[in-house]
Order: structure tokens, then sequence, then C-alpha cells
């Protein structure tokens, strides 16, 4: 196992949770919906990342390795993914946001590149857990972190090109 590698994706996704994070207290009004519901995803996947990239690190230095390394660390991660996936688009906060009528168009096109990445996550630990590519399951779960990590900044980015910023002469008057 790269071991560095599982460091920098973990150093990585730290870095969009600290952007989220700073961008929520930041804020000198309470955030928007909008703002609530990106900063919620962005943190949920950056920690998730975070989270399991670490694990086959830690759980390796116990002697494990191989298949029931990855085996493991895959369970867990598709069981923490699910809860999370499922547990965000179950907010009021989503409900509300999806059915809001002023929606930007990069806000309607989020799923475009956001479900496949989900898809790509899902179907690399779903891989590794049926055990059908034995010889590629380090490579599998690289490839669902990678797409944890893309989501992240993705809606990262999605989030600041769907806001709507106030313009100068607007700004002054406040």
């Amino acid at each position: 196992m790269d071991t560095e590698l599982f460091v920098h994706f973990a150093e990585i996704a730290g870095i969009f949770v600290g952007f989220g994070a700073l961008i929520g207290l930041r804020s000198r009004e309470g955030l928007d919906l909008h703002d609530v519901v990106y900063l919620k995803s962005v943190l949920a996947m950056g920690v998730w990342v975070v989270i399991f990239a670490l694990v086959p690190i830690a759980v390796e230095r116990y002697g494990v390795d191989g298949h029931p390394l990855w085996l493991w660390c895959a369970v867990a991660a598709l069981g923490i993914w699910l809860i999370t996936v499922f547990g965000l688009n179950s907010t009021a906060d989503l409900r509300a946001f999806n059915r809001s009528r002023d929606l930007e168009r990069v806000d309607r096109l989020f799923p475009v590149v956001g479900l496949p990445l989900h898809l790509v996550i899902a179907g690399s630990l779903v891989v590794i857990v049926i055990g059908v590519w034995p010889s590629a399951e380090e490579a599998l779960y690289v490839t669902a972190l990678t797409a944890g990590v893309v989501f992240a900044g993705y809606t990262l980015l999605v989030s600041v090109l769907s806001r709507r910023h106030v313009s100068g002469p607007e700004r002054e008057g406040s």
C-alpha cells in the first residue's frame, strides 16, 4: 500500500473541509438555504474522504493486508457513504432547495457531474465487496477516494459559481 498517497488524499480532503468550515464561519449574516445545502455536502464528503483515506493505514498497522484489508475498508466506507448520502438527501434543507424556483443554471446541472461521481464511488466499493476483481482492490479503493475528492471540489466550485453576489452599488447601500 502506498501510505503517502492515502495521507495526501486526507490532506486534500482536509483542505476542502477547512474551506467549507471557513466559509460557514466567515458569513456575517446567517447562511441561506443555498449555502447550507452545498456546505453540508462539501463537509460531509470531505470528512468521508479524510476518514477512509486514513482507515487503511491504521488497519494495516495491525497486520491486516491484501483482500481482508480492502474488503473491510470498503464495507465501512460504503456503509458510511450510504448513511451520509441518504442522510443528506432526506434533510428538509435539500428538499426545500430542490423545490426552489429560483435555482441558477449551474445548480440545475449539478447532478450531471455529481451523480456519476457518486456512481463511481459506490461502484468501486461494491466491486471490492463482491470480490470480483481482487487484483485491483487497492486501485478501486483509490478510485472511490478520488471520486470523493473530485465531488467535494466540484461541490465547492458549484457553490461559489451559483451564489448570488451583490454588486458594488447594492453592497454600499447595505
